[in-house]
Protein backbone atom coordinates (compact mmCIF):
# COMPACT_ATOMS: atom_id res chain seq x y z
CA UNK A 1 0.00 0.00 0.00
CA UNK A 2 1.63 3.51 -0.72
CA UNK A 3 1.58 6.15 1.80
CA UNK A 4 -0.62 9.08 0.66
CA UNK A 5 0.82 12.54 1.79
CA UNK A 6 -1.37 14.55 4.28
CA UNK A 7 -4.11 16.66 3.05
CA UNK A 8 -5.28 13.90 0.72
CA UNK A 9 -9.28 13.45 0.64
CA UNK A 10 -8.89 9.90 0.37
CA UNK A 11 -7.41 9.42 3.60
CA UNK A 12 -9.54 8.18 6.52
CA UNK A 13 -10.99 10.05 9.44
CA UNK A 14 -10.00 8.66 12.85
CA UNK A 15 -12.98 7.98 14.23
CA UNK A 16 -14.15 9.43 17.87
CA UNK A 17 -13.63 6.55 21.10
CA UNK A 18 -15.96 5.96 23.82
CA UNK A 19 -13.22 4.61 26.15
CA UNK A 20 -9.44 3.98 25.92
CA UNK A 21 -10.55 0.62 25.28
CA UNK A 22 -12.30 1.19 22.32
CA UNK A 23 -9.62 3.25 20.90
CA UNK A 24 -7.26 0.16 21.93
CA UNK A 25 -8.98 -2.14 20.13
CA UNK A 26 -9.55 0.09 16.83
CA UNK A 27 -5.40 0.46 16.84
CA UNK A 28 -5.22 -2.98 17.06
CA UNK A 29 -6.79 -3.92 13.59
CA UNK A 30 -6.23 -1.17 12.05
CA UNK A 31 -2.97 0.62 10.07
CA UNK A 32 -2.01 4.41 11.26
CA UNK A 33 -0.81 5.12 7.69
CA UNK A 34 -4.09 5.21 6.39
CA UNK A 35 -4.65 8.29 9.09
CA UNK A 36 -1.32 9.92 8.46
CA UNK A 37 -3.24 13.55 7.21
CA UNK A 38 -4.95 13.85 10.94
CA UNK A 39 -1.86 13.66 12.45
CA UNK A 40 0.83 16.69 13.01
CA UNK A 41 4.52 16.65 13.61
CA UNK A 42 4.98 17.38 17.16
CA UNK A 43 8.97 17.97 19.16
CA UNK A 44 9.08 15.57 22.16
CA UNK A 45 12.28 16.08 24.48
CA UNK A 46 12.84 13.58 26.99
CA UNK A 47 14.84 14.26 29.89
CA UNK A 48 16.00 12.46 32.41
CA UNK A 49 15.61 12.80 36.21
CA UNK A 50 19.26 13.58 37.90
CA UNK A 51 20.94 10.74 39.25
CA UNK A 52 23.41 11.10 41.84
CA UNK A 53 26.63 8.06 42.50
CA UNK A 54 25.84 6.75 45.90
CA UNK A 55 29.07 4.36 47.12
CA UNK A 56 28.29 0.84 48.64
CA UNK A 57 31.07 -1.28 50.37
CA UNK A 58 29.93 -5.08 50.26
CA UNK A 59 32.11 -7.94 50.48
CA UNK A 60 33.32 -10.31 47.56
CA UNK A 61 31.21 -13.03 48.22
CA UNK A 62 27.61 -10.57 48.15
CA UNK A 63 28.76 -8.53 45.10
CA UNK A 64 29.60 -12.58 43.83
CA UNK A 65 25.78 -13.57 44.83
CA UNK A 66 24.40 -10.04 43.41
CA UNK A 67 25.61 -10.77 39.69
CA UNK A 68 24.76 -14.37 39.78
CA UNK A 69 21.03 -13.36 40.17
CA UNK A 70 21.33 -10.38 38.04
CA UNK A 71 22.83 -12.82 35.60
CA UNK A 72 19.77 -15.52 35.40
CA UNK A 73 17.39 -12.09 35.50
CA UNK A 74 19.54 -10.91 32.83
CA UNK A 75 20.20 -7.63 34.31
CA UNK A 76 23.13 -6.02 35.19
CA UNK A 77 24.12 -6.29 38.94
CA UNK A 78 23.93 -2.62 39.78
CA UNK A 79 20.00 -2.14 37.80
CA UNK A 80 19.08 -5.21 40.29
CA UNK A 81 20.59 -3.56 43.64
CA UNK A 82 18.90 -0.37 42.06
CA UNK A 83 15.34 -2.31 41.85
CA UNK A 84 15.66 -3.62 45.36
CA UNK A 85 16.55 -0.57 46.61
CA UNK A 86 13.19 1.55 44.96
CA UNK A 87 11.24 -1.15 46.27
CA UNK A 88 11.97 -2.06 49.00
CA UNK A 89 11.52 2.16 49.91
CA UNK A 90 8.38 1.95 48.37
CA UNK A 91 7.31 -1.00 50.61
CA UNK A 92 8.34 1.06 53.91
CA UNK A 93 6.45 3.96 52.61
CA UNK A 94 3.43 1.84 52.16
CA UNK A 95 4.10 0.20 55.88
Amino acid sequence: MAIIAGGDESMKKIPKFKSEKEEADFWATHDSADYLSETKEIKVKFTRSKKKLVSLRLDDKTIKELKEIADSKGIGYLQLVRMWVLENMNKMKAA
